[in-house]
């Protein structure tokens, strides 16, 4: 029986970048009923992704060129903050640049900065992701998976007012932009997203993390049939010191983050030892205690991500998922 593929996509902001790369990895190593048959979880930012890919799953590149068109689209060059030529210096002017403008197909920033806008919260905030729910319905007006017509689509938001994550699943109603920006409102920093009169915050800030609550939402996954979970995480935690602010906020989010990675991992494999796990990790790229992962979106990072994606994927993916052409080989041997 051929195995059924779960990609998690977690949270990260400008770091999804990374997860297409992945993608554009995996993609040519599943055949089309396999791509068919993936359930696909996505929060934040990865659900922007999650929803773009399988809003054109059936196109000839399984939607490879549509996120490509997206991610062009949110590149934002650096303004000079720092006039210097290193790596550092140019990761924090291209985060300043986020900071202080926004961008304009993903968020906008309140004038008069972020402590003002806090002060009216809800009512306001520092930034404001109305602009990323357009910017996601010209490149995909809505997701709509009958029965076996395509990829599972899983995108998680949490109800602030009833104080509980909500899953909006392709199974049960159409994927539409709306709830991909409540996916994607990060408490405090955002104004709360908006679906159909309820506000929501970023899905991917919740004590527990993606991979368990999809698996415990599959209506069977002892029922034999085989799965192969693959997740891509953004961030792990990595050893040091950290420095300032900026460097202490990154740090204790890896710390955060990839302790819930490493913990849900752990778990998911002893609650279903049959489960296939493929864990995708990002290392930290060059000058990263300068980036904010939600502010610098310039384009020279983004096309690093990218290709580390590419890369990170296929060293994984040719131990756990060998390509579809060594498939062949192996079969007429």
């Amino acid at each position: 029986m051929q195995e059924r593929i779960m990609l998690v996509l977690n949270g990260g902001g400008a770091l999804g970048a990374y997860q297409f790369g992945v993608y554009r990895t995996l993609v040519n190593r599943l055949d089309e009923r396999a791509r068919r048959d993936m359930v696909v979880v996505g929060a934040s930012i990865g659900a922007v992704n999650g929803y773009l890919l399988a809003a054109h799953h059936a196109a000839p590149d399984a939607g490879v060129e549509a996120l490509a068109s997206f991610w062009r689209e949110v590149a934002q060059p650096a303004l000079p903050f720092v006039p210097f030529f290193d790596v550092r210096s140019q990761r924090l002017s291209a985060t300043l640049t986020g900071l202080t403008f926004g961008n304009p197909p993903v968020f906008s920033a309140v004038p008069g900065g972020f402590m003002i806008g806090l002060g009216g919260y809800p009512a306001t905030a520092g930034y404001d992701n109305r602009r990323l729910v357009e910017t996601v319905a010209r490149h995909a007006e809505h997701y709509t998976a009958l029965s076996d017509a395509g990829p599972r689509l899983m995108i998680r938001a949490i109800d602030i007012e009833a104080a509980e994550p909500v899953w909006f699943d392709s199974q049960e109603q159409p994927i539409v932009p709306s709830m991909i920006g409540a996916s994607s409102a990060i408490p405090l920093l955002f104004k709360p997203g908006r679906h159909e009169g309820r506000a929501y915050w970023d899905g991917d800030v919740w004590h527990r993390g993606l991979l368990l609550p999809a698996l415990e939402r599959l209506s069977s996954p002892r029922s034999g049939q085989p799965w192969h979970v693959i997740t891509v995480e953004l961030f792990k935690q990595t050893p040091g010191m950290p420095q300032g602010l900026g460097e202490g906020m990154d740090h204790f989010r890896r710390l955060f983050l990839g302790a819930r990675s490493d913990d849900e991992a752990r778990e998911a494999t002893e609650r279903y030892p049959e489960l296939r796990l493929t864990r995708i990790r990002r290392d930290p790229h060059p000058g990263e205690s300068a980036s904010l992962w939600l502010t610098d979106w310039a384009p020279d990072r983004l096309t690093y991500l990218i290709e580390q994606g590419e890369a990170d994927a296929q060293r994984a993916l040719d131990l756990a998922l060998p390509s579809r052409s060594s498939h062949k080989v192996n079969e007429e041997r």
